[in-house]
């Protein structure tokens, strides 16, 4: 039973019923089946369970925090500031879209936002001077995923929340291999436009700013998104304060940030917390329902069956976790990436854990193979994200064919990571 709920729920959500009414109706159906009536203060336990877990305040305030700096314009001035750095380079369009989406996606840790913002900035520029469409749109699309990579990350808190890991401690974790994800799709962009450099031609000397005028541009666009990062991020790595004090820091930091580029008003704020309140809901009702899931799949005793499934092909501990993550990965194709964290991390984390495997690291295993899932077809959220705002002649099939090269870069990172630990587990074990 616990097999043929989780089969249904996979279906319903292919077939685009809602995610968290199908998270939560279906396991309820099938609960009532099995356990009667006794099923039903499930709901009602699992809502004060989760609205008592204070890690779950992080996720609202670094939404803030991104929905702050997304409408106060500070992207633009990032996206400058890189266009006349990098411009001059084989690629360097692309190669400024991915290292500005770096810096955002760190500020708010958001696919959406991070794909339409940059989006909106680099795509015009990019095909406007002859670039390939599919290597502009792959370097946007790659660039906007990188939010839910690189710390502070929504996806790094639902699964510290689902899993009951440190969430400063898989912030630090992911530190290191999302900046080199971030590397690589830099160094495949660079190396493909020094092969065909009719796909990514360089800027004009006439376009670049250089010296004294480009030292003030980079000091005013770089340095204060850059300061935010480290303020709040190296505030969690020395212990001063929790993930979820460091968001309400990160709120402030924005909100100063905000005031400084002279775009603090009321629009900006309404729009903010009005963004804020929309993905939060749908986050949290989502978590809710995930929840209910797990409850129900438990007393099923679905995770049991599934652990005994998986130890009883001996794998060992590195073909258990190759296993697991092909499952994410094919999984993550076709489901919401919210709703896999709910539904697999809870089946997961005992097995890893009777295996000896660290938490830790399979942690950020798993969210590195998760987002590729953002870029894989046929459900690759970044590609109907950049169709919105994409000119006619770009099609959804060239943004398809744009997802492939990238998605097999980002395969490579988390085999690298396995391959040599220490990039996961060193930043974490600095910790004070």
């Amino acid at each position: 039973m616990a097999y043929l709920m989780l089969v249904v729920i996979v279906l319903a959500i292919v077939l685009g019923f809602p995610v968290a009414f199908s998270l939560a109706s279906i396991p309820m159906i099938f609960g009532l089946l099995t356990k009667g009536t006794r099923i039903l203060p499930l709901i009602i336990v699992q809502s004060f369970g989760m609205l008592q877990e204070y890690s779950f305040v992080a996720a609202p305030l670094f939404i803030f925090m991104g929905a702050l700096l997304e409408q106060s314009g500070i992207a633009d001035k990032l996206y400058e500031a890189f266009y006349h750095l990098l411009g001059r380079l084989p690629g360097g369009l692309a190669l400024a879209t991915i290292a500005m989406a770096t810096i955002f996606g760190a500020c708010t840790g958001i696919v959406g936002a991070g794909v339409i913002t940059i989006g909106l900035l680099a795509l015009p520029s990019m095909l406007s001077r002859g670039y390939d469409k599919r290597l502009a749109a792959g370097s946007i699309m790659v660039g906007g995923g990188l939010g839910v990579t690189i710390p502070p990350s929504i996806m790094l808190i639902l699964y510290g929340c689902a899993a009951g890991v440190s969430i400063s401690k898989l912030f630090m974790a992911s530190t290191v291999p999302g900046v080199i994800l971030g590397l690589m799709y830099m160094v495949y962009v660079y190396i493909l436009a020094k092969v065909k450099p009719e796909v990514a031609p360089p800027i004009s000397d006439e376009e670049r700013i250089t010296g004294l005028p480009l030292l003030k541009l980079v000091l005013k666009s770089l340095v204060p998104p850059i300061f935010l990062i480290l303020a709040v991020m190296g505030s969690i790595f020395f212990g001063i304060v929790s993930p979820s004090e460091a968001g309400a820091m990160g709120c402030l930091g924005a909100l100063i940030l905000v005031a400084l580029a002279g775009n603090l008003n009321f629009k900006v704020i309404k729009d903010s917390i009005t963004s804020t309140m929309r993905i939060n809901t749908a986050v949290l009702l989502i978590c809710l329902a995930g929840k209910i899931f797990t409850s129900v799949f438990v007393q099923l005793r679905g995770n049991v069956a599934m652990q005994r499934l998986l130890l009883s092909f001996d794998f060992g501990p590195t073909g258990t976790i190759l296993v697991m993550l092909l499952l994410v990965y094919l999984l993550g194709m076709v489901m919401d990436w919210i709703a896999l964290i709910f539904i697999l991390v809870p089946i997961f984390v005992p097995i890893i854990s009777n295996l000896g495997i660290d938490r830790l690291f399979f942690a950020i295993l798993f969210c590195l193979t998760l987002q590729i899932s953002n870029i894989t077809p046929p459900f690759a959220y970044s590609v109907f994200y950049l169709k919105t705002i994409t000119p006619p002649d770009v099609t959804v099939g060239d943004l398809y064919q744009a997802c492939i090269p990238f998605a097999l870069v980002s395969l490579l990172c988390p085999l690298m990571c396995m391959l040599f630990p220490k990039l996961i587990l060193w930043l974490p074990s600095l910790m004070k």
